[in-house]
């Protein structure tokens, strides 16, 4: 459904020191509970990398006025934000949070030092106006600006903001649903962009897959518990890592997530196994794009709407699917 869309430019704070981030809010008009939402992860900042690229512009474009919110955020020391890019990630992972935060209590908090009492009552009944809050709001007695209740949230990484959005754990915030779309992992080069927390990364991707194969493995014990899905896209081309390494890493992470089901519940092991790892983790190749995606934007997009929107059947395939696909994933062969 295609709603309208109110947009928001704002600083918000970072939780770790009160640093504001540049931050671009899309709201859906009057929307509902239960509603997706989507945050965009950039590259590194110190190569360039913020909210301003082309892939946040496709994907925005693409699904801002599907979900009930999506945020593009610039990481600190990126864009207009604070800061400056730390050597591990670990500190544009509490910024991060600082966005789920805001999606959890409902209520984005403008940047105290960047925006006015008198800023948060102008947006405000600019939304009422335009039918963004309900006439029965009282907006003098709110203290941010409210957001609708959110139980799916995908986090959409592109490169470093891939290897920053791998960080999250989804169990940390169980109420927003966390799915992970992987674009362009910097998988080759995690060493020089997290230094030594590049094997930490890596685990944490690892157990997500494993622990949510086993959850989906277990079926009707799951009943009403967010299952967290992954999703890898990239090309075939790309700058930074070949195509036999990414292959490599996926079976691995295949290989693991199988191993881990097999211990843990071997009467589950088989074909009830092989389907629960293609529901925890799903991977997309698209021929000769390289890492930048210029000119292939709408390919990314492409697969995030057929695996995001898709829930498929019992005993359906959804592993490793070309970018020469169906809009419903199929099995690789």
């Amino acid at each position: 459904m295609v709603l309208d869309v109110f947009e928001l430019s704002c600083f918000v704070a970072s939780r770790l020191d009160g640093c504001a981030l540049e931050a671009r809010v899309a709201m859906a008009a009057q929307a509902a509970s239960g509603q997706r939402a989507l945050i965009y992860v950039h590259p590194y900042p110190p190569l360039g990398g913020q909210f301003r690229n082309n892939i946040v512009h496709e994907l925005s474009a693409r699904f801002d006025s599907s979900v009930g919110v999506s945020v593009a955020f610039n990481l600190r020391g990126a864009g207009a934000s604070e800061g400056r890019t730390s050597w591990t990630g670990t500190s544009e992972q509490e910024d991060l949070r600082s966005i789920l935060d805001m999606l959890h209590h409902q209520l984005l908090r403008l940047h105290p030092a960047r925006h006015s009492a008198a800023d948060v009552r102008s947006i405000l009944i600019q939304m009422q106006a335009r039918g963004f809050l309900h006439d029965d709001v009282d907006i003098d007695r709110l203290d941010g600006i409210p957001l609708p209740s959110i139980t799916s949230t995908l986090l959409c990484g592109y490169s470093y903001g891939s290897v920053i959005s791998s960080g999250i754990a989804a169990d940390e915030y169980p109420g927003l649903g966390v799915d992970y779309a992987h674009i362009s992992f910097p998988y080759s080069v995690v060493w020089a962009l997290a230094l030594q927390k590049r094997g930490w990364y890596l685990q944490r991707i690892a157990s997500t897959v494993a622990s949510a194969a086993l959850a989906f493995a277990a079926g009707p014990e799951c009943t009403g518990r967010h299952i967290p899905r992954t999703l890898f896209i990239a090309g075939t081309a790309d700058t930074f890592t070949g195509m036999s390494a990414y292959d490599r890493w996926w079976a691995q992470l295949r290989s693991k997530a199988l191993e881990a089901l097999n211990v843990a519940r071997p009467e589950l092991a088989g074909s009830v196994g092989e389907y629960a790892v293609d529901r925890a983790l799903a991977t997309v190749r698209v021929h000769n794009a390289d890492h930048g995606w210029m000119r292939r934007e709408s390919e990314v997009s492409d697969a995030i709407e057929a695996w995001w929107w898709h829930e498929p059947a019992p005993g359906e395939g959804v592993n490793d699917f070309d970018a020469e696909w169906a809009v419903v994933p199929r099995r690789y062969n």
